[in-house]
């Protein structure tokens, strides 16, 4: 049995939020990484990717794939500052067809334009390598069973069920569970993909008092979320982009009301607020 270690390095939505009200939960964007053995599979590369190449740069051993679940720029903003892609020859998979043809490929390496970015791709002396051929059967022949699963996002977005021999963590993140525009996944159907997950990583970026002006903006409710890791009965369910407004404070505020209402429903779900520096293995 592999041991399987699942962290959390970038966990804000939208934007970064550093400062002194978030230095807790932390203001870096989507970047989580899950390591087996000596593969790292890298989900999104938002701000927090920059901690994460600073962690590993050291690791020449450790073999990198980077999946994306789309192409905003709390998802893409920090590929250019990924340190081992600036380490001579090292490998990196990369997978831009997983769900669009080209488009996030374009949108990681066209932001090293020279304009917005110093550095152009040309210039970068790691092995880049696309997989552009069967990108799932790639990533199942290196130990990563992924499934796409399309979420309720403006633009178009996935996510991804990911199993590791016999365990499951789902990495749901830019979803809207109840938009008022067509959607792209039922609630019910979303219950049953991260049915008895190891782990659930799920959007929670809005409460109750953002409605009704941010309903359709593509994010869920952190209710909506506690409803749905109760309802698929996942072992670890861990809220995740937060709300770049959204204080340390009121995160731990929200934190209680979740951990009440579970514990009230008799549930055996653990609930995580997702911060920089969580570890989750199993």
């Amino acid at each position: 049995m592999k041991n399987i270690h699942v962290d959390f390095w970038g966990v804000r939505g939208s934007v970064p939020s550093p400062g002194p009200t978030t230095t807790r939960y932390g203001g870096n964007t989507s970047c989580v990484s899950i390591t087996v053995d000596n593969k790292i599979l890298i989900l999104d590369a938002g701000t927090g990717i920059r901690n994460l190449g600073s962690a590993i740069i050291g690791q020449p051993e450790l073999e990198i794939f980077v999946v994306v679940t789309h192409s905003h720029w709390d998802h893409i903003q920090g590929f250019p500052f990924f340190t081992p892609i600036y380490q001579p020859d090292r490998p990196v998979h990369m997978f831009p067809t997983l769900h669009k043809k080209n488009v996030v490929l374009s949108s990681l390496i066209d932001q090293m334009d020279g304009a917005h970015f110093p550095i152009t791709p040309d210039q970068v002396p790691s092995n880049f390598n696309f997989v552009t051929e069967n990108p799932l059967e790639f990533l199942e022949s290196n130990g990563f069973h992924m499934e796409l699963v399309p979420m309720n996002h403006p633009g178009k977005a996935f996510g991804y069920k990911i199993k590791i021999d016999d365990k499951i963590i789902c990495y749901f993140t830019d979803n809207e569970i109840d938009p008022p525009y067509e959607k792209s996944i039922e609630l019910d159907v979303l219950t049953e993909k991260c049915r008895n997950a190891d782990i659930l990583i799920h959007d929670a970026q809005y409460i109750e008092a953002d409605m009704p002006l941010k309903h359709g903006w593509g994010h869920s409710l952190i209710s909506q979320v506690t409803k749905l890791g109760e309802s698929a009965e996942v072992k670890n369910l861990v809220y995740y982009h937060h709300d770049p407004e959204r204080s340390d404070d009121d995160i731990d505020a929200e934190l209680e009301t979740a951990s009440k209402t579970l514990k009230e429903n008799g549930s055996s779900v653990h609930p995580y607020f997702a911060y920089e520096g969580l570890k989750l293995s199993i």
